[in-house]
């Protein structure tokens, strides 16, 4: 094995890689803000309704503290306001003896509905800190590795630059891996928004 071979490998490595890298980062950031929007969108849905029969709380005080509530948490895009104001509703249809069945478009739909798309965001948060880890791992020993290519080379242990090689290139590999493990679940797995909206 020449130098040249493992100069190559090991500087066309963290140029692959780091290309990847950002291109999963614009990948995830504009998924998940899609994502987001759906949320806040179920909040806007939920104060349109706003005391329709179900989308209200008895207690007229706490009704319109809600409401000025929810009316901020959409303004701030406060994700975590939405789902405290729709957990209440949801708890309120609930009480009032309302079942799924009975109102299957209703606050217990819209509440878990929620849940699936925070849940999917989570999702993609996870699996993006995996692959920008990674990835960043991966670049980490191949410059460390180029920086060392003569060493290498020359190491009485003649197993040594394969091991080297194998490992640089096994992160490379794993790294791909993980990044269309990401692709596939940001493309693949439909929202029960987007899943609606195709049968329509």
């Amino acid at each position: 094995m020449e130098n040249n071979t493992l100069y190559y490998t090991f500087s066309a490595i963290p140029q692959v890689i780091g290309a990847i890298a950002a291109i999963i980062a614009a990948f995830s950031f504009f998924r998940i803000a899609n994502l987001r929007e759906y949320l806040i969108g179920d909040g806007k849905s939920v104060l349109n309704r706003w005391g329709e029969k179900g989308y209200c709380l008895q207690d007229p005080k706490e009704n319109k503290k809600q409401q000025k509530r929810l009316l901020d948490a959409i303004d701030r895009r406060n994700i975590l306001e939405i789902k405290n104001v729709i957990l209440q509703l949801r708890n309120n249809e609930i009480r009032a003896g309302y079942s799924k069945n009975d109102r299957p478009h209703g606050l217990q739909y819209i509440y878990d509905r929620f849940c699936g798309n925070e849940g999917h965001i989570a999702k993609l948060k996870r699996w993006t800190l995996y692959v920008i880890a990674l990835s960043f791992s991966t670049i980490i020993v191949s410059i460390i590795s180029l920086g060392m290519t003569d060493a290498i080379i020359s190491a009485t242990c003649p197993s040594l630059k394969y091991w080297i090689l194998w490992l640089t290139v096994a992160l490379f590999i794993v790294s791909l891996i993980l990044t269309f493990r990401l692709m596939h679940l940001g493309l693949s797995e439909r929202t029960v928004h987007e899943a609606d909206k195709q049968s329509l």
